[in-house]
């Protein structure tokens, strides 16, 4: 056993670690007040484990281990369970590990612990069961084949060195079915072998928070887990992979791939392969100091100098770990102007590495890093016990179990040496250069084998290389030796230096003084408002107890609600804003604050968090930078322009079915909504003169309201507002408050059919919302509803009838009413799946009319219940739950608590009037988007072999264009968020 390293947020928890006679290694974490309690087991195989004869066996198997056990052989008992009593369960498989995980209401850890262990001590890996899930793991393929990131790692897997392990291996139908049958193999055969053969038990990291005493924890663990057995074989790790074989040999890796993006996206990324796995060196992270040079973003840094050329918008640096090898990559956003000069691109790169090396690793910079990680895990915010379990089994398969918790997030043992020994490796002459973008489809005629993205391989271009060796101060293979140049001054001369000290560091994080429990429970507003502010609300923290704060400003304006044109240049001035801000406020963003500035339909949004010592320089910066911002420079306007268009051109072509569904439902539906269509329309004809005096148009006629929270007294908030209502200078305006509403939907069901925009997307989707009324009694028995059948749901459309990957059911409030959502992405045809959604949905609710008994009723009401107790875990948490009332401008920070008691009260008579009054009788919309792609897709299963499958139900009306959804808004009844706020009142009171 042994002490773990923890953060102060953690104060409250005790951890221990052992390991059992297995060789499992286990951490364990007591905490009496926790309202969740969680457990996650990785298991150290992943895809490097798996036979590159059958890729994606690794990936499968985790399926395979959900379809029930000895123990608890019915396949849904587990996460039934798991929802049943408030929790939710996942797993994962990547190239080195595979993780699984759930949590729970306390009171229920052992329950689950019993059928969790069962995992690995006696699966079924039902036979039966094995299509299926082939069909399921090919699913989750179908959804992902146009996935960018997974194309360009497909094109550095085509470059991998055959005689190591490392190769595709997400698996789908073909390699996992097709496959192994022509060379006469079994699947579950392959299944169950490479389960008994490398789920040992010293090969796991198990990971336990309960309320229980650690003695308590430890006897739980060691009754379910100590039979686990040992295979024998230990699976290898990192660098052991391929032996003295790399990944991808050196002459392999190098290049250039020019890639044809999915999405409309420009960058350059220039890579490095590393000769040793970075992982082990975890305490002197030899990457960091590259990384947090190269990523700089402040005044002389590499990207201010790339944008002042005009080339770039964003750049990143970094070390990243695969499951055998680590490399280290710089990303540049491009520019169009950067896609026409990507050599000298590449020249920036290259004379910045010059100017790190030359100038020698810094031994000041070196512990101002060590200094602002050690006081950010100091201080880090505590998280959900369900991530919290996660990352420690995952940290157990690489950090000493001391220090578990601060290893990725520490820089104990820095040294020079090593850091200089990385930058030496940064060469021109080494590099892979992936340059992703639109234009190059001419160009990219290869395409993957596994998602069909196009590219094409290149070897080094001639001119890049001398160009690069150049500014790098290098000679190129085969040229002369070049004059060394003055690093300091060639890098000067194109705009970059390295950075001073960061100003920002905190230097006060003692606590302010406070009496324990002396904070009232929720914000109250201060009886004497700033100059300015309209309300201030406030609230000093007394539970988390560290020196940090979180202070947001609602600027309420009709001015952006007008059209959407209005709305686009709110969105864009505030990116501007944001963009000019950004070499100041990146010091800032690494020593712990952040601000944010958004703009949404109803106003502004400025936020600003974290250590309080700083903070009010911050707020006071960005406030005066938006009163000031009455004019927008050209460069900035391009950049953000460019990124704005991009992005709204993926948002209207490439979005997935779900979302697009999601999104043409919330655009139809809402008031104060503009369809991505018409922004991207509008955009085309804003000019940069259209922003003179914006900030003026925002902030002269607008209502702010403020919330404070955090290690702030009453004063310090007053000051606070104080700083933003002069630097802002907006007058109190009580009648700017833009009216939210939401379109009632016509009675009976209606389908809208919609195209999809991707041409690449072969995945249709059905969506279907249920509109209710959106009061309190909605609320809590819609609540239940979902609760009790979205397993089922998921269980019978995606489990047994294999309709897709993504499958769910949810509950939600938005502007005037509440939906219950049902929606299934998938290759069959809409009109098919429509009719196994209502057929499902009929199926569950008369269970839920008939069958369901008053024993399942209570145990799901105390799961719901158990998830509306859970406390904050920090403080953004806490700050979120407040801010939601200001938003809406209900100012009822006791919500939550009356949504718990209102759903103590909850009766199963009851829950079947809402399903037979409400529910039944409520009006449905049905959104069926159409996959555009070639080929046909999935046929419905054969009636034949099936049974008679009955139809879809003849809906009332069809919308079939945007012309008929216009119509449908033009007449319908519109239901305000004043309105449900009325009727909510109107209950408490009676509660």
């Amino acid at each position: 056993t042994g002490v773990v390293d923890k953060p102060e947020t953690h104060r409250h928890r005790n951890y221990e670690h052992f390991q059992l006679a297995n060789g499992m290694q286990v951490i364990i974490a007591s905490d009496p007040s926790c309202d969740k309690a969680a457990a996650a087991l990785c298991v150290g195989v992943g895809r490097l484990h798996e036979s590159k004869d059958m890729p994606g066996l690794a990936h499968f198997c985790e399926h395979m281990l959900f379809l029930g056990t000895e123990a608890f052989p019915d396949e849904a008992e587990y996460k039934r369970f798991i929802k049943r009593h408030g929790g939710r369960c996942n797993a994962s498989t990547g190239d080195a590990s595979t993780c699984f995980e759930f949590d729970v209401t306390p009171d229920f850890l052992g329950g689950a612990l019993d059928r969790f262990s069962q995992f690995f001590l006696a699966p079924l890996l039902t036979p039966s069961a094995t299509q299926r899930e082939i069909n399921a793991v090919d699913s989750e393929h179908s959804m992902r084949l146009t996935d960018d990131g997974r194309r360009s790692h497909a094109t550095l897997l085509l470059d991998a060195n055959p005689l190591h392990p490392l190769h595709w291996g997400s698996g789908n139908a073909h390699s996992l079915r097709d496959v192994p049958r022509e060379k006469g193999k079994d699947p579950h055969a392959e299944v169950v072998a490479f389960y008994t053969e490398n789920y040992s038990s010293d090969d796991m990291t198990l990971a336990v928070l309960g309320r229980e005493s650690l003695a308590e924890l430890r006897s739980m663990v060691e009754a379910r887990f100590a039979g686990v057995k040992q295979t024998g074989r230990r699976a290898l790790r990192g660098d052991h992979h391929g032996g003295d074989e790399p990944a991808v040999r050196p002459a392999d890796f190098s290049g250039v791939v020019w890639r044809l993006p999915t999405k409309d996206m420009r960058y350059m990324a220039f890579t490095w392969q590393l000769p040793k796995w970075q992982v082990p060196l975890w305490a002197s992270k030899p990457g960091a100091y590259a990384a947090h040079l190269l990523g700089h973003e402040g005044e002389g840094s590499l990207l201010s100098a790339l944008k002042a050329q005009g080339y770039a918008s964003a750049l990143s640096a970094g070390v990243e770990n695969l499951g055998c090898f680590s490399h280290f990559a710089v990303s540049v956003n491009l520019t169009e102007k950067g896609l026409d000069n990507l050599d000298h691109v590449g020249e920036f790169v290259f004379c910045y590495l010059r100017l790190i090396r030359d100038r020698g690793v810094q031994p000041w910079l070196l512990d101002e890093m060590c200094r602002l990680r050690e006081v950010r895990f100091r201080f880090a915010d505590d998280g959900q016990p369900y991530g919290l379990v996660k990352f420690l089994a995952r940290g157990l398969q690489n950090y000493p179990p001391s220090q578990v918790l601060s290893a990725p997030a520490k820089l104990p043992a820095p040294d020079l040496v090593r850091a200089a020994e990385l930058l030496d490796l940064l060469s021109a002459l080494n590099v892979r250069v992936e340059v992703v973008a639109k234009c190059f489809a001419d160009r990219c005629v290869d395409a993957d084998p596994w998602y069909g993205g196009r590219y094409l391989k290149t070897p080094p271009e001639g001119s890049w290389r001398i160009l690069w060796s150049h500014a790098a101060g290098e000679s190129p293979a085969g040229g002369a030796e070049l004059e060394q140049l003055d690093a300091e001054g060639e890098a000067a001369h194109r705009g970059m230096w390295l950075p001073g000290s960061n100003p920002f560091i905190p230097s006060d994080l003692a606590l302010r003084d406070y009496t324990l429990g002396s904070s009232p429970e929720f914000p109250l507003e201060l009886t004497i408002p700033a100059q300015g502010i309209a309300r201030v609300f406030h609230r000093q923290d007394d539970r988390f107890r560290q020196p940090k704060a979180v202070i947001a400003f609602r600027i309420h304006s009709q001015m952006l609600s007008h059209d959407a044109t209005s709305y686009l240049r709110g969105q864009i001035w505030c990116s501007c804003v944001a963009e000019e801000l950004n070499e100041y406020a990146y010091n800032a963003r690494s020593a712990g604050l952040a601000y944010g500035l958004s703009a949404l339909p109803s106003g502004l949004e400025l936020s600003v968090s974290g250590f309080r010592d700083k903070l009010p320089v911050l707020l006071g910066c960005v406030a005066q930078k938006m009163r000031d911002a009455t004019a927008l420079s050209p460069s900035t306007f391009e950049i953000v322009r460019d990124r704005y268009e991009r992005g709204l051109r993926n948002r209207v072509y490439k979005q997935r079915p779900v979302d697009l569904a999601a999104r043409k439902v919330r655009e139809s539906l809402g008031s104060l909504r503009f369809r991505a269509e018409d922004l991207l329309e509008e955009l085309g004809s804003l000019k940069l003169s259209d922003f003179d005096g914006e900030s003026s148009r925002l902030l002269d006629e607008c209502r702010v309201e403020a919330l404070v929270t955090g290690d702030l007294c009453q004063q310090e908030a007053f000051e606070l507002a104080a700083v933003a209502s002069k630097a802002l200078g907006v007058p109190v305006v009580p009648d700017a408050l833009p009216e939210r509403s939401e379109a009632e939907l016509p009675s009976g069901r209606t389908v809208w059919h919609i195209d999809g925009t991707n041409d690449e997307e072969r995945n249709n989707c059905v969506r279907l919302e249920i509109q209710l009324p959106a009061d309190m009694n909605n609320y809590v028995y819609a609540s239940l509803l979902v609760r009790m059948l979205s397993p089922r749901f998921f269980e019978e459309l995606r489990t047994k009838q294999q309709l897709g990957y993504l499958v769910s059911m949810s509950s939600a409030l938005h502007e005037g009413f509440r939906y219950i959502t049902c929606s299934v992405q998938t290759e069959f045809p809409p009109e098919f799946v429509r009719a196994r959604i209502d057929d499902s949905l009929e199926e569950h609710l008369r269970w839920v009319e008939a069958e369901l008994d008053e024993a399942e009723f209570a145990r799901q009401r105390a799961g719901l219940v158990a998830n509306l107790a859970q406390a904050p875990k920090n403080l953004g948490e806490e700050f979120g739950r407040f801010w939601e009332e200001i938003v809406k401008q209900r100012y009822d920070f006791g919500r939550r608590d009356r949504k718990r008691s209102a759903l103590e009260s909850a009766t199963l008579p009851e829950l079947r009037a809402f399903v037979r009054e409400h529910v039944r009788t409520a009006s449905r919309l049905y959104v069926e988007v159409r996959s555009i792609a070639p080929g046909a897709g999935r046929q419905p299963p054969d009636a034949a072999t099936t049974g008679a499958l009955p139809a879809a139900a003849a809906p009332d009306r069809v919308w079939r264009s945007e012309d008929d959804v216009e119509h449908f808004r033009a007449s319908a009844r519109w239901v305000s968020h004043r309105d449900e706020e009325r009727a909510a009142s109107a209950v408490a009171s009676r509660l």
